[in-house]
C-alpha cells in the first residue's frame, strides 16, 4: 500500500528510481536525493544482463522470475530500445591453439583455443537492458507525475521520539544545513547507505569492485559469452554494435 505523508528516497540508482516510479504509480510524489545525479554509480555502468531461471531453487528464485517479467513490461511501457532478448553461452578457452572440433569453430567472440561450449540460456530465458537508460526512464516517468529530484549530499536522517515508543523519522538533513521534511525515508544508497543512516539499525551493505570496458564492434551480435579461461571475462553485446566486457576483480 502507499505510505502516508512525505516520502524521501535517498539514492538515484535503479532501486531509488524504481521506488519513485512505483510510488508515482500509486499517486505518491516522492523526493529523490543523490549527490552525483541519476544512475551515476553502478546503475549506470552495469552489464544489464537478465536471466529468468538462474536463481531457481534459492530463496530469491520466485523474485527473479517476477523481475524478469517486470523488465519486459517496463521496457514496453517506457519504450526502452536497449531491451532485447538474447542467448548466452559458456565457452572454455586457452591462449593458443585451434578449436578442439569443427563444431566449435563458429562460436561467437572466439577465433582460437576453444575447448568446449554449452548453451546457458536462449531468448526465452535471457534478456538485457541498458541499466542507465532504464534508471533514467523510471526517474523521468516519476517526475512527470509529481516526483522531484535534488542533487545534494545527505548528512543524516533526522528522527525524534515517537510517543508510541521508539523513534520516528521527521526529515533528512543535507550538507549545508538544509532539511527536507519527511514522514518516510527510503535509504537506497547501496554501500554508501551507512553514511546517511547514522544511529539507525540497518543491515550492512558492501560494494564489490569490478572493472568494465566498452568497445564498438562492426557487427551487432546477440549472444552473451561467459568465458572460462584467459581471466574469465564476460562479454555482453548490446544493440548497435556496442560491447560491454567485464571481469572479476
Amino acid at each position: 500500500h502507499a505510505p502516508n505523508g512525505k516520502v524521501v528516497v535517498l539514492g538515484a540508482g535503479v532501486i531509488g528510481a524504481s521506488i519513485a516510479y512505483h510510488l508515482a504509480e500509486r499517486d505518491v510524489a516522492a523526493t529523490v536525493v543523490d549527490r552525483a545525479g541519476i544512475a551515476k554509480a553502478a546503475s549506470g555502468k552495469a552489464g544489464g544482463f537478465l536471466a529468468l531461471d538462474w536463481n531457481d531453487g534459492s530463496a530469491v528464485g520466485p523474485l527473479s522470475r517476477l523481475s524478469f517479467k517486470l523488465h519486459a513490461e517496463l521496457a514496453e511501457k517506457l519504450q526502452l530500445d536497449s531491451y532485447r532478448r538474447m542467448s548466452c553461452r559458456a565457452v572454455a578457452v586457452e591462449a593458443s591453439g585451434k578449436p578442439a572440433s569443427k563444431k566449435l569453430q563458429d562460436v561467437e567472440w572466439v577465433d582460437l583455443g576453444v575447448h568446449g561450449s554449452r548453451l546457458m540460456g536462449d531468448t526465452s530465458t535471457i534478456a538485457q537492458v541498458h541499466p542507465r537508460q532504464l534508471t533514467e526512464a523510471l526517474m523521468a516517468s516519476a517526475q512527470c507525475r509529481g516526483a522531484t529530484f535534488k542533487v545534494a549530499k545527505v548528512e543524516e536522517v533526522l528522527t525524534e521520539a515517537n510517543p508510541a515508543g521508539g523513534l520516528k523519522v521527521v526529515g533528512v538533513k543535507m550538507e549545508g544545513g538544509d532539511v527536507i521534511p519527511a514522514d518516510t525515508v527510503v535509504v537506497a544508497m547501496g554501500p554508501w547507505s551507512q553514511t546517511a543512516a547514522k544511529g539507525l539499525t540497518l543491515p550492512p551493505i558492501f560494494g564489490q569492485k569490478y572493472h568494465s570496458v566498452l568497445m564498438q564492434n562492426s557487427r551487432e551480435l546477440s549472444e552473451a559469452v561467459f568465458f572460462q579461461g584467459l581471466g574469465d571475462p564476460e562479454v555482453y553485446p548490446r544493440p548497435k554494435g556496442e560491447v560491454y566486457v567485464t571481469g572479476f576483480p
